[in-house]
């Protein structure tokens, strides 16, 4: 049986979002999927209000036509929940699966899985992490698989599916010779381009000659740029990390080539500086102002040496003047819960506690879904069952009332018999699997705003940031959930210690 998830009276409204990603799955694939999710609608009283497909489509991205649909209509709120198989098949990809669940939130709609466990509070950001990381993982490893036998063909100088170069055709081999017809066209604008022409001259040239490029699209500046510069031309076959001189016929010679690749180290202009990047406040949503209790956003300033500066600001301060909570530095902020979250993972015992939480609350789970559901129906059977015994006392006994007697007796024998093998059952995801996941975070580079972006969304429930401190809250539940750090001073890793449950500032 499913874990409960919702307690409303009226069926709440829901979609089923189902996909298999190559041909060599079936329809049956769907159906399965299908089957399971409605089973599980019916068991939370949701009401499936329609459904979502994706036949043949990898999950390694999001482009897929069914799968935005949805992201689409979730904007109209004509749906509560989407309710999945499994989490691989919204997506393999952490980042696309962060992004599109976001989407979700903000449009009022919750990601459900019909197979795994994943219990409402912190704990479960902790599990779905997780559970996004191993369908990333089984993504990654499929493809290193192809990208194996990928790596077989480059060795052999074949094509390997990706675009053939204009000039060049592939045979019944998989191999790459001179086309006829196009290479003429590859050779003109090497000529062109060693007699003075730029790439607008030669783009403008070919278009008016009516040539295409190998995909049959009109000339650019930029696939003329990619022409002049690419070493396939020479003969050079390059894929990956493979490159084999002399593994494809040649179009350009040598002394020409080389000749065009000065002129446009010569050509080429002082490279524009590139334009600032949007600021990302990683805390945001997470973080509340110890006076007021209101969050803190992202907010900015010109000091007047001209340098912009970045904070996280009080709400109520900033709009309502209501507060006089002052704004906190973001990158020290930042940085301040990075250390204490990337020394918190860094012990064993503080992660050994963690892991075990994590399966107490999927045991809990458990124990509030199906075991809880056999012990109703343990009950009722053995209830009916004293009914019948008592009516046989009573004097009424026919062959109907032994049969039913019978059935009922051998139905209890059946329920305990699962209520045994759901009591030893192991969780979901076990201990070791979380130590795992936990730990694979050690090591990771505290200055990558990628790291910390994950870092925070695994670990960090809500930051309080009061005058003297900040009180950082862990994604779990219990004892040693919180963490203290003083303001202003910030901390490393080897200033905080976890030993014996208590999180402290080692003296």
């Amino acid at each position: 049986m499913s874990k409960k998830v919702l307690q409303a009276p009226e069926k709440v409204r829901a979609v089923i979002y189902a996909r298999y990603s190559s041909e060599r799955q079936t329809e049956q694939s769907i159906e399965g999927q299908l089957r399971e999710c409605r089973a599980y609608a019916d068991d939370n009283n949701l009401r499936v209000v329609g459904t979502y497909i994706d036949r043949a489509k990898t999950g390694t991205n999001d482009n897929r036509a069914d799968f935005q649909k949805m992201l689409r209509d979730s904007a109209a709120r004509t749906f509560d929940y989407v309710i999945v198989w499994k989490i691989d098949r919204f997506g393999r990809n952490r980042e696309d699966i962060a992004i599109n669940k976001a989407i979700l939130r903000r449009n009022g709609v919750t990601l459900l899985s019909a197979k795994e466990r994943i219990p409402e509070g912190p704990e479960g950001i902790i599990l779905e992490s997780l559970l996004e990381g191993l369908a990333e993982y089984y993504s990654a490893e499929l493809n290193g698989k192809v990208i194996r036998g990928m790596r077989e063909s480059a060795y052999k100088c074949r094509y390997n599916g990706s675009a053939v170069p204009l000039g060049y055709s592939v045979d019944a081999e998989k191999r790459f010779v001179i086309d006829p017809v196009t290479s003429p066209v590859v050779r003109r604008i090497f000529d062109l381009y060693e007699s003075g022409k730029l790439p607008a001259d030669i783009m403008r040239d070919l278009n008016a000659a009516g040539f295409r490029t190998s995909r049959g699209n009109s000339f650019t500046v930029q696939s003329v740029q990619r022409i002049i510069s690419n070493r396939f031309y020479i003969g050079e076959y390059s894929w990956a990390d493979v490159t084999v001189p002399g593994g494809v016929p040649r179009i350009i010679e040598d002394r020409q080539f080389e000749k065009v690749q000065d002129m446009i180290e010569k050509n080429k202009k002082t490279p524009v500086a590139p334009k600032r990047k949007g600021i990302k406040y990683l805390l945001t949503g997470r973080v509340f102002c110890g006076r007021c209790g209101s969050p803190m956003f992202g907010d900015s300033g010109t000091g007047k040496s001209g340098e912009r500066h970045y904070y996280y600001s009080c709400k109520k301060r900033k709009r309502d003047h209501a507060c006089d909570k002052k704004s906190v530095l973001k990158e020290w902020l930042e940085k301040t819960v990075v250390e204490y979250i990337t020394a918190f993972i860094s012990d064993d015992r503080a992660v050994d506690r963690l892991a075990q939480r994590c399966v107490d609350v999927q045991l809990e789970e458990k124990d509030n879904s199906t075991e809880a559901a056999l012990r109703d129906n343990l009950k009722r059977t053995e209830t009916a069952i004293s009914n019948i015994m008592k009516a046989i006392e009573a004097g009424v006994f026919t062959e109907t009332t032994a049969a039913r007697l019978r059935e009922l007796e051998a139905e209890a024998e059946s329920i305990k018999i699962d209520l045994t093998a759901e009591s030893v059952k192991s969780p979901g995801i076990n201990k070791e699997q979380i130590v795992f996941f936990i730990t694979s975070f050690r090591g990771g580079d505290p200055n990558d705003p990628a790291y910390r972006s994950r870092l925070i969304d695994t670990f960090v429930n809500r930051v309080i940031v009061y005058d003297d401190r900040i009180l950082i809250s862990l994604n779990f539940t219990g004892e040693n959930n919180e963490i203290t750090a003083p303001i202003p001073d910030t901390l490393t890793g080897s200033d905080i210690d976890f030993s014996g449950g208590q999180i402290q500032k080692r003296a």
